[in-house]
């Protein structure tokens, strides 16, 4: 099974169009921001995983070899972040590519929802816009966050 955040992550950037984004595409990794990059960024970070049911012991049943089994369930932090000065070129509010970032992951999870190998779905689960102000350029951002299930 790939790492849930390298298979949210490529599945992600896979389905991406340009199109529906202010015709800008954002560079996409699984570390955290990088401030001398000059483009807008999606990063998947920090999953946390519990797992379901299974009382003390955290397992969810047995397979049929006599094992143990959990179901894990999970969530990825995405965080969406852009400058005023990397959409200058196409001259584009900061808080509207937000928005539409914000939409094209929702519509690439929805299709892939049960596309990413070993995990049983992706879910866009939401989250909230901060603009870090402090920061020169200023930092539009939203904290989202991508839930996920599997078997193990």
């Amino acid at each position: 099974m790939t790492a849930p955040k390298i298979g949210i992550k490529n599945l992600v950037k896979a389905g991406w169009v340009p199109a529906n984004t202010s015709s800008v595409t954002p560079s996409f990794s699984t570390g955290w921001y990088d401030r001398k990059s000059v483009s807008p960024q999606v990063t998947f970070t920090d999953p946390i995983l519990t797992p379901v049911s299974g009382g003390q012991t955290g397992f969810f049943g047995m397979k049929s070899n006599g094992t143990p089994s959990k179901y894990w369930d999970g969530t990825i932090a995405v965080n969406l972040w852009v400058t005023r000065e990397a959409l200058e070129t196409e001259a584009v509010n900061p808080k509207q590519y937000i928005y539409e970032m914000r939409e094209e992951i929702d519509r690439i999870l929805q299709a892939g929802y049960g596309s990413v190998s070993g995990l049983d779905y992706v879910s866009w689960l939401g989250g909230f816009e901060k603009v870090d102000a402090e920061e020169k350029p200023v930092v539009y951002r939203f904290v989202g966050t991508v839930g996920f299930g599997y078997l193990k």
